[in-house]
């Protein structure tokens, strides 16, 4: 008997990701087998992202290039592209259905008036992920309403999940053999559920069996950094990496842009960091281009990434989107000079992270050993974040070890392993 098929393809966050391991659990249940994007189907699951104009335009892209590899997939348009993109375009993305996001987990339900009927399948409770990491979703939506960004609009308001709902999430997933949770949603410094704080569920995963590593995703000033940066003093499982978003190293920029800090503020916190927390890695955000952004303030950002410590750079160039307040000023930058800065800063983001990356020669970290390639070698990140090449026998994907790194190239650490670690509590 034909099973009937689902596959999915994430564009965008790791909150996107997240989510699609809770909708493949979801088809799971419904009866669906579940199949590798790229391989024929009887539905697709384009999994939308609308934070920048190009990630829409990415979206719609994939949806597009399934219908012409195998025209009689049914094509689903979820996501927050979904929230934004209007019929005209859907039709011509070769979209058969576009739900909403708060109609996405009732999806197999929906495709049943489209003639899918799958035989039940057993209940699934945990998300579905295809890597070695977890990604566990812990809150969704943003009050924050920076004035370019869309997310507000297409996930609503900030909620967080309860607490004892996460901790049994977490703990199921690390009793299946995950070593490596990430927490993560659009604000997660705004995690907040009753008095529960984001320290609160860290100190909660923390002491879950099993499990050997905590990350969080990205996590914005002016919320709970400094608590988060206090706990990652003492802890034993969470990650000395934080992703500290910048945009711009310009104070005019940032207010226009309704940041809520200012450079003195951001390089306050870098200093209580490194006071904390030794050997820390960074990574953050950049908006470049943003209207008003003139030479003198993009050099204030090009400067200011040069003297902090950034092991990891995520640039990215305005996009005007629809709703915000960005969206209306008139004040633009041409896109060959934006095109030009985003060059600039990932050229140096490359030389910040090989930077970073030659201060861990001879000295130890972990590396969690997600795959094995062709000659055996251990291929993983550190705590750190930064990617990792492990040689000699007995390595084992899913399990962490040390790593004193005898050179590196670019910027991946490589050597040989040091032997297994386990901070968990079997």
């Amino acid at each position: 008997m034909h099973s009937t098929t689902v596959a999915f393809k994430t564009v965008g966050c790791r909150l996107n990701q997240a989510e699609t391991a809770q909708l493949r659990a979801v088809f799971e249940s419904a009866g669906y087998a579940v199949a590798p994007f790229g391989h024929a189907c009887d539905v697709c699951v384009i999994h939308s992202c609308a934070v920048t104009d190009r990630a829409e335009r990415e979206s719609l892209r994939f949806a597009r290039s399934v219908k012409r590899r195998f025209p009689g997939v049914f094509v689903v348009l979820a996501g927050c592209a979904s929230e934004v993109v209007s019929s005209s375009r859907l039709e011509r993305g070769a979209v058969d259905l576009a739900v909403r996001q708060s109609d996405k987990w009732a999806l197999p339900d929906r495709l049943r008036a489209h003639g899918f009927h799958p035989p039940p399948g057993v209940a699934r409770r945990l998300p579905r992920f295809a890597s070695k990491r977890a990604i566990v979703k812990v809150q969704d939506g943003c009050d924050f309403q920076c004035a370019y960004c869309i997310v507000p609009r297409t996930r609503g308001a900030a909620r967080s999940r309860p607490l004892d709902e996460l901790v049994r999430e977490v703990a199921g997933l690390a009793a299946e053999g995950f070593r490596e949770i990430v927490l993560t949603g659009a604000n997660i410094g705004c995690y907040g559920a009753g008095r529960t704080r984001l320290v609160h569920l860290l100190e909660a995963v923390e002491a879950i069996s099993g499990l050997e590593r905590i990350r969080i995703s990205s996590i914005e000033l002016s919320t709970v950094e400094r608590e988060v940066i206090e706990y990652m003093a003492g802890s034993r499982k969470l990650c000395r990496f934080l992703h500290l978003p910048l945009q711009s190293g310009d104070d005019n920029i940032l207010a226009a842009m309704g940041r809520r800090y200012t450079i003195r503020d951001y390089r306050a916190l870098r200093a209580y960091a490194e006071s904390k927390v030794g050997g820390i890695g960074y990574g953050t955000d950049l908006l470049v281009g943003f209207p008003g952004e003139d030479e003198k303030a993009f050099q204030a950002t090009e400067t200011l990434v040069r003297e902090l410590p950034f092991g990891k750079l995520h640039v990215f160039p305005f996009s005007p989107r629809p709703g915000t307040p960005a969206a209306a000023r008139t004040d633009s930058v041409s896109r060959g000079i934006v095109r030009a800065r985003v060059a600039r800063l990932m050229a140096l983001g490359e030389i910040k992270r090989a930077e970073f990356a030659r201060q861990w020669l001879g000295r130890e970290v972990s590396v969690l050993v997600e795959n094995l390639d062709e000659q055996g070698r251990g291929l993983g990140w550190t705590g750190e974040y930064l990617e990792a090449r492990l040689e000699g026998p007995g390595l084992t994907p899913n399990r962490v070890f040390r790593l004193v790194p005898a050179r590196v190239e670019g910027a991946v650490l490589i050597g040989p392993a040091a032997g297994q670690i386990s901070t968990a509590k079997e």
